[in-house]
């Protein structure tokens, strides 16, 4: 019994410590989206406003960052307020931003859309038919597609380096402290 003991207290001590144990590295284990350069699934979804519309077409051509959210996600939350926050800029540099909610009734998505004022056209798929062609592991999750058409990045959040995934220049935060 004491060497279980033992045995639990090291085993603690390596993973608050920083050892690097096969057991404490697993937690850890990173997935490579299976989408990553190559061509964005391409899809057509209902919007609020009940258009169908095709990501391709929608893309016109330009970078997209296509974002995977729900209205109960918190951390959605903070990345939708972020992409809202930015949207004059991402438009001004030719990056469409496509959120698309995920399982969610169209009534909760509208209400949560009218409070927290987004100001994107918001794709609904309602039945989560994307999360198996992407290769979602949950939300958020916001994949960097290129004017080309080819996922440069996924993350689940937003990073500051955006711009140079998608091979669109500096990143807003850079250009926003020179004052431009």
């Amino acid at each position: 019994m004491r060497w279980m003991a033992v045995t639990m207290m090291l085993l603690l001590i390596a993973i608050a410590g920083g050892v690097e144990t096969p057991l404490a590295m697993g937690q850890f284990f990173e997935f490579e989206n299976v989408n990553l350069n190559k061509a964005a699934p391409d899809f057509t979804l209902k919007t609020l406003d009940g258009k169908d519309v095709n990501m391709t077409k929608f893309r016109e051509g330009k970078s997209a960052i296509i974002f995977f959210w729900a209205t109960w996600c918190p951390h959605c939350r903070e990345a939708l307020k972020k992409l809202n926050e930015q949207r004059v800029d991402l438009e001004n540099k030719g990056i469409k931003v496509l959120p698309v909610d995920l399982g969610e009734n169209p009534a909760e998505v509208k209400d949560y859309v009218k409070r927290y004022k987004v100001g994107y056209e918001v794709f609904l798929d309602m039945d989560s038919v994307l999360a198996e062609s992407y290769g979602l592991i949950g939300v958020p999750t916001l994949f960097f597609v290129d004017k080309d058409g080819i996922v440069k990045g996924v993350e689940h959040e937003l990073p500051e380096n955006f711009e140079e995934i998608l091979g669109v220049g500096k990143g807003l935060s850079q250009n926003a402290a020179a004052g431009q």
